[in-house]
């Protein structure tokens, strides 16, 4: 059997390991966006004069295509439409079987 003293000292190297341990384990925290990270983030979604983004027209066309797959199919109704959100920057757009708005 431990004695009191043995078993205080063990709580007290207990409690000591597990305040060390769980800042480690815990350390969690957020960076911020270098200059550039923000540049190339901000420059990702300029509009083009036509007014979707450029950088989005491969998203677009994406999205449209399987629209139009499933219209076909006859999942959808013929004039059905789908909003579609950059994962990027948040811009929504929304793609019917004619183009996108």
């Amino acid at each position: 059997m431990n004695t009191r003293r043995e078993l205080l000292l063990g709580l007290v190297a207990g409690a000591a390991g597990f305040g060390f341990l769980s800042n480690r384990a815990f350390a969690w925290y957020f960076e911020d966006l270098t200059p550039d990270q923000a540049a190339a983030i901000a420059a990702a979604c300029r509009a083009a004069p036509g007014g979707a983004p450029e950088n989005h027209a491969a998203l677009i066309a994406g999205a449209r295509q399987a629209l139009v797959q499933r219209i076909a199919k006859g999942w959808l109704p013929p004039g059905a439409s789908e909003r579609v959100g950059c994962p990027t920057c948040g811009c929504t757009f929304a793609v019917t079987a004619d183009a996108a708005n």
